[in-house]
C-alpha cells in the first residue's frame, strides 16, 4: 500500500480561526436530531465549501449517517459513534475548567466500529485496488479508512504530479480523483494518465458543481457516473465504485 504524506502538514485554512475540533463538534452537535446542509450553513455560520469538506471527513468517519426525510430531501444525522466523540470532547473541555486536583478520568470509551470482513472483488479474484487523488489530507485520510473497511486495497496520494510519476499501468480497477487541485487539476491528470493506461477507469468527484460542464465537454464519452460532488455518504460511494469497477 503506498500513501503519500507530502501534504501531512496542511494548515486549517478552510474554518478560518476555528480549530477543526470547534468545526466538528459544533457540526456534529447541530445534526445531533438530524439537519439540512443549509441549515448546518446557517447556524454554524460556515460556507458551502467549508460544510462540504466536514461533511465528507465525518460521513467517512461514521460520525455522520445521511437518509432522506418524506420530502426527499438528504438529512445528516450524528451516529453513536459522533455523539461518544461529542462527550469525550466536553470531559476534555472540563479537564481545563476543573481546579487541579479534582480531576477523575473516566474510563475511556471504545470508539472503534466494527470492520466489515467481506472484501471487493475483482473479476480475476483479487481485491479491488482503488487509487485516490486529493490534495486534501484529511479527506484522504477518512476516505481511505471507509473503503479499507469495506474491503478495498487503497493507495492515495495528495499531490497529483507525485501520483502521476509514481503511476504504474494495469494496477488499479478504479481512480478517484479530485478535480480541483493545486499544480494540475484532476482532469488534467486523467488525461496524462492515459497516454500511460488507455483501460484506466475513473471517478472524478468535487465539492463544486461548476465543473460538471467541463467534465462533459473534456470527456464526452462518459456519462455521469464517473462524477461524484462531494459530499457523498460511503454507502452511495461504494455502489458507484460497484457499477464502475463491476466489469473489471
Amino acid at each position: 500500500m503506498y500513501n503519500d504524506f507530502s501534504n501531512r502538514v496542511v494548515p486549517d485554512n478552510i474554518g478560518g480561526q476555528r480549530s477543526k475540533f470547534e468545526l466538528i463538534t459544533t457540526i456534529l452537535h447541530i445534526c445531533l436530531e438530524g439537519s439540512l446542509k443549509n441549515h448546518i450553513i446557517g447556524k454554524g455560520n460556515f460556507s458551502d465549501a467549508m460544510v462540504n469538506h466536514y461533511l465528507s471527513i465525518l460521513l467517512y468517519h461514521n460520525l455522520l449517517v445521511s437518509e432522506r426525510d418524506i420530502n426527499n430531501r438528504m438529512l445528516y444525522k450524528t451516529t453513536e459513534k459522533g455523539r461518544q466523540f461529542l462527550s469525550l470532547y466536553r470531559e476534555i473541555q472540563d479537564l481545563f475548567e476543573r481546579p487541579r486536583g479534582s480531576i477523575e478520568l473516566n474510563k475511556p470509551r471504545n470508539l472503534e466500529q466494527p470492520k466489515i470482513t467481506s472484501q471487493k472483488m475483482s473479476a480475476n479474484g483479487n481485491v479491488k485496488r482503488i487509487l485516490v487523488v486529493d490534495d486534501e489530507f484529511d479527506i484522504t485520510s477518512a476516505l481511505r479508512i471507509g473503503l479499507e473497511d469495506n474491503g478495498f486495497e487503497v493507495d492515495v496520494f495528495n499531490d497529483p504530479i507525485i501520483a502521476l510519476s509514481s503511476y504504474k499501468a494495469r494496477t488499479y480497477d478504479l481512480l478517484l480523483i479530485d478535480v480541483r487541485m493545486p499544480k494540475m487539476n484532476g482532469f488534467e491528470l486523467f488525461k496524462e494518465i492515459q497516454k500511460i493506461d488507455p483501460i484506466a477507469r475513473v471517478c472524478f468527484w468535487t465539492a463544486y458543481e461548476s465543473y460538471s460542464k467541463e467534465f462533459k465537454d473534456i470527456f464526452p464519452s462518459m456519462n455521469d457516473v464517473n462524477f461524484v460532488q462531494k459530499p457523498i455518504p460511503m454507502p452511495d460511494l461504494i455502489k458507484r465504485i460497484q457499477s464502475l469497477t463491476q466489469s473489471v
